[in-house]
């Protein structure tokens, strides 16, 4: 025990050892998902499940006062009279057969259901934030690629000027530099509209989140040796897992409940009645007693089958999850390795476009070859920019979703 303890301890040391310079501060995420419309509503949900709770636990019997005022007319005796006469009584329904106990049960395992479905609502939210902000950081990162590609652009066609100016190249030479420089303007005049099409997204669907333009990369640590506990944290800190496991335990209770609603309750009054005149005062206690019909016994079989069917959700739920796991586990290992790759292939094909240019300045390469070369090297950085992106977003939903980052709920 001691041991896994401390190997948890290490996973945590291990997540938390990495910067997170790619993500906004804590306090603007929280800020932010607490004004979130959806956390809102979820808030409001939680607060009427609670109001539900207590109306289980208090019960629906209520007490019925019942009342009679009444003239009686003797007619069959010499000189009729006329009596005022009066009736009242009051009753309840009470709770037999230990209803009140599983209604209290039922009560509380609505109000932690309540707290689960908030938590879970929270960390959905959680989770989209996420991904929109590496919508945006993929958008940022295209346009900065973009600039820098627009840049050399240029350079290239006032060195290709020079040259043509001086009979040392070709016009076709000139005519394909400036072309190169419109095609490349022109794909960072997209990479701006599309960075800000997706900042706007994120301002304005979580207020207070605060927009960059630049970041420092974070490295991808290698967790192929926690693989197994890993994936036991996963299960055990899921919402969704717990939401549906505190479903089923109220469900069972429900069912519970309704067996027991096959023995019908009483209802229990007193009543107090004056007739003929006062003369006579009576007094008494009353007793009903429903006689049970099919359909309790109809709901009961019913509420039975109901918990039977959140019982298999929760095994569904809890094999989803693990294959859940899986996917984002495969997702984070393959786009770490495909971006480590890619990375490489980057900076050989940099060095080539390199090479190329230089080889074009001492007039020793075409301009076809220089742009064919600068084109590659430019796809190639924003292709391994990008992965390197996407390695590091499903590196921090994988933290994300075992609660090491963003745990406000």
């Amino acid at each position: 025990m001691k041991k896994l303890i401390l190997f948890a301890v290490c996973i945590g040391a291990c997540f938390s050892a990495s910067a997170n310079n790619l993500l906004p501060t804590d306090d603007q995420v929280k800020n932010a998902l607490y004004s979130n419309p959806k956390i809102g509503a979820a808030d409001a949900r939680k607060d009427s499940l609670n109001y539900r709770a207590d109306a289980i636990a208090s019960g629906s019997q209520e007490f019925v006062v019942r009342g009679t005022r009444q003239n009686r007319r003797v007619t069959n005796i010499p000189g009729a009279t006329n009596y005022q006469e009066y009736w009242a009584g009051i009753e309840r329904p009470i709770r037999f057969w230990g209803k009140g106990g599983v209604d209290e049960k039922i009560s509380d395992a609505t109000k932690s259901f309540a707290g689960i479905e908030y938590a879970d609502t929270m960390h959905e939210t959680s989770k989209d934030l996420l991904a929109t902000w590496f919508t945006y950081l993929k958008a940022l990162q295209s346009r900065i690629v973009a600039e820098k590609n627009s840049q050399l652009g240029d350079q290239i066609g006032r060195i290709t000027q020079v040259r043509y100016k001086v009979g040392d190249v070709a016009r076709l030479d000139a005519q394909l530099a400036t072309a190169e420089q419109g095609r490349l303007k022109a794909f960072l005049e997209l990479a701006k509209a599309h960075e800000s099409a997706s900042g706007e997204a994120v301002t304005q669907r979580y207020q207070g989140i605060a927009l960059i333009k630049n970041f420092k990369w974070d490295a991808i640590p290698n967790l192929q040796t926690r693989k197994e506990l890993l994936r036991q944290q996963f299960l055990e800190r899921s919402h969704e897992l717990k939401l549906a496991k505190s479903d089923a335990e109220r469900f069972d209770l429900h069912a519970k409940r309704s067996g027991l609603d096959r023995f019908p309750d009483p209802t229990v009054g007193l009543y107090t009645a004056n007739e003929f005149g006062g003369a006579e005062r009576i007094n008494g206690v009353s007793l009903s007693f429903p006689i049970s019909g099919g359909a309790r016994f109809s709901n009961a079989s019913a509420a039975a089958s109901e918990a039977e069917i959140s019982r298999q959700r929760v095994i569904e739920t809890e094999q989803r999850i693990s294959v859940e796991f899986e996917r984002l586990w495969s997702q984070m290992m393959s786009r770490k390795t495909a971006a480590e790759t890619l990375l490489n292939s980057a900076k050989t094909q940099n060095d080539a476009a390199q090479a190329a240019e230089k080889a074009y300045v001492l007039g020793e390469g075409t301009i076809s070859d220089l742009i064919a070369a600068r084109k590659a090297a430019n796809e190639n950085q924003l292709s391994s920019d990008l992965m390197r992106l996407d390695a590091l977003e499903s590196y921090y939903r994988m933290r994300l979703d075992l609660h090491e980052i963003w745990d406000f709920d």
